[in-house]
């Protein structure tokens, strides 16, 4: 049992790391040039394809790219003559990692918020122990909810808690299909899981 938990928290750990690496790994900065010109500035410290959109207040996407060739750096000049004054929010989505940061153009220029970070969890099931680990940056409230067939099963308040690592022995459940949500926020994160 001592050499379950042990291998149980260290792959616990190495997700978690991997996670915390990642996370540092993709930054977005948008420098105004003039009151109708930005540079978007992207960099990831591996070659990666990510994808890039900017929506308004509406949420309806104004411009978007997907850039198929793997990067680091991606430097593009963006010509906003034809944007609204108003907000908008750049979103930078790379493997498991979304960057967004919002942006507001009006006749006095353009000013830029700050950087906001989200890292998909991890979920993992093996040996009857399910996972979960989750860096939780926005210091949101998180909630974890274990269901069958839609029934409540569990429940936990995880808090604003920054390093989230959940683990749950399901030996002692019956055969099944099982699932479980982390709510982060306003986002849900489900995993399935069959148990046999």
């Amino acid at each position: 049992m001592k050499t379950i938990l042990k291998v149980t928290l260290a792959i616990a750990l190495a997700a978690f790391v991997n996670t915390l690496f990642a996370a540092g790994n993709l930054k977005v900065n948008i420098l105004p040039v003039s009151t109708k010109k930005a540079v978007i500035a992207i960099s990831t410290c591996c070659k990666s394809n990510f994808n890039i959109s900017v929506a308004n207040e509406d949420g309806r996407i104004v411009y978007s790219k997907e850039d198929l060739e793997p990067k680091e750096d991606y430097i593009h000049e963006f010509d906003l003559k034809a944007l609204d004054d108003g907000k908008y929010q750049l979103k930078v989505v790379s493997r498991d990692i979304t960057t967004e940061r919002t942006f507001r153009k009006s006749v006095d220029g353009i000013k830029v918020g700050k950087e906001k970070t989200i890292v998909t969890p991890y979920f993992g099931y093996k040996d009857e122990i399910l996972r979960c680990t989750y860096l939780n940056f926005q210091k949101e409230d998180l909630m974890l909810y274990f269901l069958k067939k839609n029934q409540l099963l569990y429940t936990k308040e995880l808090g604003k808690t920054f390093n989230v690592t959940e683990g749950m022995n399901l030996s002692g459940l019956e055969s099944g299909n099982y699932e479980v949500i982390l709510l982060a926020g306003d986002r849900e994160y489900s995993f399935r899981v069959e148990k046999e």
